[in-house]
């Protein structure tokens, strides 16, 4: 299927993208406006569509006869078989929306299109954009195919009416991996159920783990090789300083159930968590005015990083958007995305845009600084084929063993990057 499809398009696309198609040429017209029919430009992803269907009913009057602008979402738990399903069937959309590690795999499979073409005729700067989030980080074979719509760090969540019973400041949470140590254990001291509650689930540890890796000066994989690089003297520092929450300095509980980080803090329990910070709305319900949110204080010996989860837009090669004025109007549509959609999800959750030119939509949200700094100084995750979401089982199956001591710390990530390797040989992608 890929081949037939690399068949289609391959001799076409560099001429139709790079010169007439997104330079607003004049090119001879599409089939489909040859027929006197709208050329259909197709949208799907597993994103927020709010906001979407008003933007989408505004280009189809403005452009009638011309275009037609259709989405679709897709539920998050099935997406990638149903895209795959759609890809099969001929069906592919034109414009795509979900985390970045599945563009990668689409990339290097030769199914997406460059995508700086489709940002100069969009009038997007791509300098408008992190730098940890686009440009050299999202490269795949030295091509940036995909571009980032909204993201949200991973944040240090804390009850201040709990941090007032123990003697702490609430208006200063700690910054260091010391100071958080201490800070629990003076909420211990106080009889604070919870001090501090570390999820062991793939849910909590997909954003805490690896942001203390980066934090301690490692990586987590080559995206040359595809290959795992957490069993490293960062990857054992990050699980260390985690198992001794709960086992050295006894501010944890053992054994906390799938969500349970989440919920126990929801109800007033726990004083300190570390949780992906799209969180935030749901907490803010819970606490009101006693929730804190902060940046993960610097743990590690190298820097604050922390893990950014995001979600990014490419377009697929299809035998609409491959033609100069199918190019066109995917233009079209990433340009009213980003001018007019991120405004909207901006106020959902409190995920942050990811691009400049409307970051002010939500300078009105609470905790709109720490977000913005966790976004600009977070890294996302290895240009690797689906990396932490296939090829994450077997590093968190694991971990969680590791934090609920049932192995070693050395043994049990040894293991996951060996079972990751495994995993990964087996894409295409990597295996090719």
């Amino acid at each position: 299927m890929h081949k037939l499809l690399r068949a289609l398009t391959t001799g076409t696309v560099a001429a139709t993208v790079a010169a007439t198609g997104l330079q607003g040429g004049t090119a001879s017209a599409s089939v489909a406006q040859a027929s006197n029919k709208p050329i259909a430009i197709t949208y799907a992803g597993f994103s927020s569509m709010n906001g979407l269907t008003p933007i989408l009913n505004k280009l189809n009057k403005q452009y009638a006869g011309k275009y037609s602008f259709k989405s679709t979402a897709y539920p998050y738990n099935n997406y990638a078989a149903l895209l795959s399903a759609a890809i099969a069937g001929g069906n592919t959309p034109d414009v795509f929306g979900a985390s970045w590690t599945p563009s990668v795999y689409y990339a290097r499979e030769g199914l997406e299109l460059p995508i700086k073409p489709f940002l100069k005729a969009a009038a997007i700067n791509s300098a408008d954009f992190p730098s940890g989030m686009y440009g050299t980080p999202t490269l795949v074979n030295g091509v940036n195919y995909s571009i980032p719509l909204d993201a949200f760090g991973t944040a240090m969540f804390y009850n201040k009416a709990l941090f007032k019973k123990a003697g702490l400041n609430p208006a200063d949470p700690p910054k260091t991996g010391t100071q958080f140590v201490a800070d629990a254990l003076a909420m211990k001291k106080a009889g604070v159920k919870y001090p501090v509650i570390i999820g062991a689930d793939k849910t909590t540890q997909d954003f805490l783990y690896p942001s203390l890796v980066y934090q301690f000066g490692g990586v987590m994989g080559d995206p040359k090789t595809c290959g795992a690089l957490f069993d490293s003297k960062a990857g054992i520092a990050a699980a260390t300083w985690e198992k001794n929450l709960t086992y050295k300095y006894k501010v944890a509980p053992t054994g906390p159930s799938v969500g349970e980080d989440l919920d126990e803090f929801g109800k007033g329990a726990v004083g300190m968590v570390m949780l992906p910070a799209i969180n935030q709305g749901a907490l803010l319900k819970d606490l009101g005015a006693n929730l804190g949110v902060a940046p993960l204080p610097k743990v590690g010996t190298a820097n604050d990083e922390d893990f950014v989860g995001q979600q990014y837009l490419w377009v697929f090669k299809t035998t609409v958007s491959t033609t100069p004025q199918g190019a066109k109007g995917v233009a079209i549509l990433l340009k009213a995305i980003y001018g007019q959609e991120l405004k909207t999800i901006a106020t959902q959750n409190g995920i942050i845009p990811t691009y400049s030119p409307v970051l002010s939509a939500v300078k009105t949200m609470p905790f709109f600084a720490q977000q913005d700094y966790m976004v600009q100084k977070g890294r996302i995750n290895p240009a690797i084929p689906n990396w932490g979401t296939v090829t994450g089982v077997p590093l968190y199956n694991n971990l969680d063993n590791v934090l609920l001591n049932k192995t070693s710390v050395s043994a049990g990530i040894h293991e996951a990057m060996v079972q990751t390797n495994e995993l990964t040989a087996t894409l295409p992608a990597c295996s090719d």
